[in-house]
């Protein structure tokens, strides 16, 4: 049993080694994104964000996007995209501005609340960012990024 106490799934005659450590490593992935949200929903809570907004608010950036290109950014669905855009448009935070390259396709920008909010938000990013990473060497964490960006793309190749 590791020691956070959760016990680890048990090798079956249909896994591998390396099958059980890839199922060990998706639960921990889990249980990290829960984490993940968590820190961002209590980061940008006092704002009347979540970790979800901030995320879509991310994804558009300085440069307006379409929802479904924000979508395909983040890895999300664009339905969850659309709804998240709709709340930050009346919110004040961004606004749909005509696509010249799509008639219906409308673009998704930050107004300028948008931008400050954004900025504020990047800022704390940045001290949450460097305390945490603190906790770890630079070759540590290239080297999990390597890993999942691998991850990722063994993933995508399934479909």
């Amino acid at each position: 049993m590791p020691s956070d106490g959760t016990a680890l799934p048990r090798r079956s005659a249909a896994h591998t080694e390396a099958g059980t450590a890839f199922t060990e490593l998706v639960l921990e992935l889990f249980r990290v994104n829960g984490a993940l949200v968590a820190a961002g929903d209590d980061m940008t809570r006092d704002l009347g964000m979540t970790a979800a907004r901030w995320q879509v608010l991310g994804a558009i950036g300085s440069e307006p996007k379409t929802v479904a290109a924000a979508a395909r950014q983040m890895g999300l669905t664009r339905q969850n995209v659309q709804r998240i855009a709709d709340w930050l448009v009346e919110s004040g935070i961004a606004e749909f501005v005509d696509n010249p390259n799509h008639r219906r396709a409308k673009l998704v920008a930050l107004t300028k609340d948008g931008v400050a909010l954004r900025r504020q938000l990047g800022r704390r990013q940045a001290r949450w960012a460097n305390a945490t990473g603190g906790q770890f060497t630079t070759a540590e964490l290239r080297a999990t990024t390597g890993v999942l960006k691998r991850l990722k793309k063994a993933l995508e190749k399934r479909s």
